[in-house]
């Protein structure tokens, strides 16, 4: 089957199946609502709007069904026994795109009839549209992923599509793990006798609660059957690792020093007598058990990702580096944050001192002196930690780490926002004193500049020491253009790995052929002194193309010229 025509049938399939699932599901609430519902809502004008549903749920039923169901069976006679078929990016694709979309669907609406079930039962309060698309969703869901478990995964792509799925549904199950119990506990802490006036929510078991327990419950069954079954073992996937360190780890880790950081700040309120209410502290009803939850999350998966790192190849390792980067961008970001704020409250603190008395709220320093102690607290032990962690990378790691890109935008972009934030803020102080000079106005020149003096004494240490750290890196070659060539590696199964640590050292693309004959047991296993030996040796060959051939127990270069 050609490309075009793969695309027209799956097309066809998918649109069709959305509306057969559209029908079947609005029938089905119409059946819930007709035999279960019915008694408890009022009649008036109910006939209407019953005829109405009824006849849009079969006009889709007749239409979608037949369609997909000819489409979809012109579909799998091309599958059988087409290992071709089997394994087309498109059909793959279409799979995981219809496990994915109605997993979710699934999960959301279970959660709406889920919360019904815990509510007691109460039959007026039936949703049977969320019953009709869970038992239709679900359906689908088993159905596709089925043929798609039974078939397999025959190639890359379709492995790498399947991660997605697994993944995604992984990444929601989890988030929903984590909210339901915050949820609970904040609910059960503003229903607590402790606070002062109405309370909002007026019993325990109300509706966040409940929401709370239904996505605990899936959220918790989602990500168990995603992330310990379907992804068990899945050691050599990159997907794999963004996962670990860019969702699980970084998403915990922002979300927890969030809580933390409104902890502190709301401390340092009520220390500062900036609060008087009875009421101040509920917000430890969702930040401390946010603090606690992103803190597990935190450290089963920095544990799962320690015990695998060992097993992953060089390229594989980019999502932990972006991870070390965005977390030292999280912390810096907000030290210079609070380091700002410290220096404002300093200096309008010299501005009333030694002006005259202006109309200023009474405390106005509370806040802003809460703010910024919060805000370094929390920061500066994650800035010097990950920093540090980046600086031993860039030490271990040599010109590899020195030239990866998520370094060279770290330092870059700190360097460029250091010296945009210079430029502007040299422009305001010098605009300042020259419009006090000329209208007299001088009196007020430190009123009217104290935000770029506070900003000012903050960006001029950033961008030197980021500054002298890109300048280090520069003079050791790591913006040195590499000389590309055509490389060509020769090699057999066992030392496939070889190719992407090659590729790393060479910063470019090699073309890789697979040796036919059985794989010797002596194939050498390079360190990497040797593969970057190896890489010195390809870039140093007289010609612009290279032939690598793995061999017993000897790696030879080639250099060659085309005829």
């Amino acid at each position: 089957m050609s490309t075009t025509r793969r695309v027209f049938f799956y097309l066809v399939t998918i649109i069709t199946l959305g509306i057969l699932a559209a029908g079947v599901g609005q029938l089905l609430s119409l059946v819930f609502d007709l035999t279960i519902k019915s008694p408890f809502v009022p009649q008036v004008g109910r006939v209407a709007f019953i005829q109405q549903q009824l006849s849009l749920g079969l006009a889709m039923l007749v239409i979608g069904g037949p369609l997909w169901f000819l489409f979809w069976r012109a579909v799998q006679r091309n599958v059988v026994g087409n290992q071709a078929e089997i394994g087309a990016t498109i059909r793959k694709f279409f799979l995981n795109l219809i496990v994915t979309v109605s997993a979710l669907i699934a999960l959301v609406t279970a959660s709406d009839f889920l919360r019904w079930l815990i509510s007691g039962v109460p039959l007026g309060q039936l949703p049977s549209g969320a019953l009709g698309a869970m038992l239709v969703t679900g359906a689908i869901w088993y159905y596709h992923w089925h043929i798609s478990e039974t078939e397999g995964q025959p190639s890359p792509a379709a492995k790498t599509l399947r991660r997605w799925y697994i993944y995604i549904l992984s990444g929601f199950g989890l988030v929903w793990l984590a909210v339901g119990p915050v949820l609970l506990v904040n609910v059960a802490v503003l229903n607590l006798p402790l606070w002062q006036g109405t309370l909002v929510y007026g019993q325990f078991w109300n509706a966040p609660s409940q929401m709370g327990a239904s996505q605990l419950v899936l959220g918790g069954a989602a990500w168990v059957f995603h992330w310990f079954r379907m992804a068990r073992g899945d050691f050599e996937s990159t997907l794999r690792q963004v996962y670990l360190y860019l969702l699980t780890i970084l998403g915990s880790s922002i979300a927890g020093l969030v809580a933390l950081t409104t902890s502190l700040y709301m401390v340092f309120v009520w220390a500062f007598g900036g609060a008087t209410s009875a009421n101040h502290f509920q917000f430890l009803g969702w930040t401390i058990p946010t603090t606690l939850v992103t803190a597990a999350i935190w450290s089963y998966h920095q544990r799962v990702a320690v015990e695998e790192e060992g097993q992953l190849l060089e390229p594989q390792l980019s999502a932990q580096r972006v991870h070390v980067y965005l977390m030292s961008f999280v912390g810096l970001g907000a030290l210079i944050t609070g380091l700002i704020v410290l220096f404002g409250t300093l200096l309008n603190l010299i501005i009333n001192a030694t002006t005259p008395p202006a109309a200023v709220a009474p405390g106005w320093w509370r806040g802003q002196l809460s703010l910024c102690l919060a805000l370094l607290i929390v920061a500066t032990p994650l800035w010097l930690y990950y920093w540090n962690r980046a600086l031993q990378r860039a030490t271990a790691g040599g010109i590899t780490e020195w030239r990866a890109r998520a370094r060279r935008i770290f330092l870059y972009g700190f360097v460029a926002a250091a010296i945009i934030t210079l430029a502007a803020d040299l422009v305001n102080i010098v605009y300042q004193l020259l419009n006090g000079i000329l209208q007299g106005t001088l009196g007020a020149y430190l009123v009217n500049s104290r935000w770029s003096w506070q900003s000012l004494v903050v960006a001029v240490p950033v961008l030197l020491y980021h500054w002298r750290i890109v300048r280090q890196d520069r003079s050791r070659g790591a913006e040195a253009v590499a000389v590309r060539k055509t490389v060509t590696l020769l090699v057999s199964e066992r030392a496939r790995d070889l190719v992407s640590r090659l590729e790393e050292k060479l910063g470019y693309r090699v073309r890789v052929l697979l040796r036919v004959e059985p794989t010797p047991a002596d194939i050498p296993a390079l360190s990497d002194e040797e593969v970057s030996k190896l890489a010195s040796e390809i870039q140093a060959a007289p010609s612009a193309h290279v032939v690598v051939v793995v061999g017993v127990g000897k790696v030879e270069v080639v250099p060659y010229e085309e005829g």
